[in-house]
């Protein structure tokens, strides 16, 4: 963990010193009246441990973006962040936010800590146009996802959230405002591009990463709140140009398999190099005094073998002081796993159809979950949180926690706890 952070601040390091310099630019002659009253510089940080190594089979992670190998290494990296955000009100129109977070994950350029960039322009009380990197409006946490201080859990489901690799976007969003003060909407409507790196494969190294990119994406998002209810729905389209770390392999070989296996062109169709994904989500929450409940789900349609199914949680939680216990079910639902036909036997094609059929498996993510959990807000802004986790994994399907080996033959369940501590500043 101290060896990620240092790592990490370094490479973070020129970035925060600009955006701290650039808060300060104004009136030279009221510089620390302007800093007061139009800027805000605030922060939010995660310290976590998870037994990651408890299995010699299987894996603990966040989410696909992390690397396996280094989370069974070291439990403080799968769940542990730091972030700094900086929110300058410009004039009464223009605003601006900027947010750096530093975490364990495939990419590691300095522009890859930072999950928000933009200015706002708000053209009266209903209207407001957005530009830079920005969150995806896709679920309740899209916002503050990285910042667990403002959730229940330890991490969020990863069953609905754990696949998704996207915390922002690079684009425009269009946002709209209106209904009177006990029952207010909300829609927006975002155009732009992303990136990331990321790989199903827990052992994964840094040859074996595929890249990813959506351009464009098309997302828009409804929101009603009135009481204690809140209701989304939303819908993106994105265009993805994905890299995958064998397609170059995949590709040469071509020419020479497909006399010897007839299948393997169907196979060939369900890896595009590019191809178009379809995400639409619904979110339902209820807080009334001690008790909350909330759940999401979502359906996904792409033309791609390892994108294709439902996923969704329900989380139930009741407050007693500064004590909060609770439980969230998860499952994730894909398509059943597509299968092919080998090829002719004795040919010497055998190792290579069991690489890609436990690869075309590892996508597919059939799987329950049980989450008990149990927050305290010891103190001001700060909680504490444990986390127990079983998850009863589908045989033929993989999993964001998966196998070390990438054999899915049997159905299997396993658990994992965690604890974290979690605060804003």
């Amino acid at each position: 963990m101290k060896n990620l952070m240092s790592s990490s601040c370094q490479r973070a390091a020129p970035l925060i010193v600009v955006l701290l310099t650039f808060s300060v630019i104004g009136n030279a002659h009221s510089a620390t009246q302007w800093l007061d009253e139009r800027w805000q510089v605030s922060g939010f940080g995660t310290l976590g441990y998870s037994q990651t190594d408890k299995y010699d089979d299987r894996i603990a992670r966040r989410n696909v973006y992390q690397s396996g190998e280094k989370l069974k290494d070291n439990g403080f990296l799968m769940d542990s962040r730091l972030g700094l955000q900086l929110k300058g009100q410009l004039s009464d129109h223009w605003e601006m936010l900027g947010q750096v977070v530093l975490r364990e994950q495939f990419a590691n350029n300095i522009e890859d800590y930072i999950s928000m960039a933009f200015i706002r322009y708000r053209f009266d009380d209903h209207w407001q146009v957005s530009l830079g990197r920005q969150a995806i409006d896709l679920f309740f946490l899209s916002d503050h996802r990285n910042a667990s201080y403002s959730y229940d859990w330890v991490r969020p489901p990863t069953e609905f959230y754990g696949y998704v690799s996207f915390d922002s976007f690079d684009g425009i969003k269009v946002s709209k405002d209106w209904g009177p003060f006990d029952s207010n909407w909300r829609w927006s409507l975002s155009i732009g591009n992303s990136k990331a790196k990321v790989k199903s494969n827990v052992q994964a190294q840094g040859d074996q990463i595929d890249r990813i990119k959506a351009k464009p994406i098309y997302n828009t998002e409804l929101r009603w709140q009135t009481g204690p209810w809140v209701l989304r729905g939303s819908f993106a389209i994105l265009n993805f140009v994905q890299d995958l770390w064998f397609q170059n392999e995949l590709e040469q070989g071509a020419a020479f398999i497909q006399p010897l296996w007839p299948d393997f062109d169907r196979l060939m169709a369900d890896f595009p190099h590019s191809y178009t994904l379809r995400y639409a989500s619904l979110g339902l929450s209820w807080q009334k005094r001690q008790w909350k409940v909330q759940g999401e789900w979502n359906i996904i349609d792409a033309n791609h073998v390892g994108f294709n199914g439902q996923r969704g949680y329900l989380h139930f939680a009741k407050r007693w002081q500064n004590w909060q216990p609770f439980i969230t079910l998860g499952y994730a639902d894909d398509d059943s796993p597509i299968s092919y036909a080998p090829p002719t036997p004795g040919i010497g094609l055998d190792l290579f159809y069991d690489g890609l059929i436990k690869g075309v498996q590892e996508l597919r993510h059939n799987q329950t979950s049980i989450s008990l959990g149990l927050r305290w807000d010891f103190s001001s802004h700060k909680a504490l949180k444990l986390q127990c986790d079983q998850f009863s994994f589908k045989s033929g399907s993989g999993s964001i926690y998966g196998q070390v080996d990438q054999t899915y033959n049997s159905n299997k369940t396993s658990s994992w706890c965690s604890v974290a501590l979690d605060w804003v500043f």
